[in-house]
């Protein structure tokens, strides 16, 4: 009688569940990379803003919550967060930076974070603003 050479089923439904749960475990991963990614861009965003609301102080003796003053679009924050200066006064800003669609749904940790203009950052999440912000 001769030997067959080959694969089992049993040894290939193993290695095709050891693909998936290393699979799974990736996309996971890479989920929560891009999360942060994004939340990057927006802060990256609104401490632009911040500094174009300081530039628009020094020349017009106040600040403003508008974006076309500070040559912005709507679309500034990108794709995932709306970023734009909630408050203004002749003091005092406040910027914004509200998520939106997957990045919505997908960071509970940081949620909507804010910058005004003393410096003072924070999240609405369930995250600290040492972990959103990296302070």
């Amino acid at each position: 009688m001769q030997r067959q050479r080959g694969f089992t089923l049993i040894e290939l439904m193993i290695v095709v569940l050891i693909i998936g749960i290393l699979a799974a475990v990736a996309m996971n991963q890479y989920r929560k990379y891009v999360i942060r990614a994004n939340r990057t861009d927006a802060k990256a965003a609104m401490q632009d803003i911040a500094g174009r609301e300081e530039r628009f102080f020094y020349t017009k003796n106040t600040y403003t919550k508008t974006l076309t003053d500070l040559n912005l679009t709507a679309t500034f924050g990108g794709p995932n967060y709306v970023v734009s200066p909630a408050t203004a006064s002749t003091t005092a800003y406040t910027i914004t930076g509200a998520p939106q669609g997957k990045q919505l749904t997908d960071d509970k940790e940081c949620g909507t974070m804010t910058l005004a203009s003393n410096g003072v950052v924070t999240v609405s999440g369930t995250g600290t603003t040492a972990t959103c912000w990296g302070r």
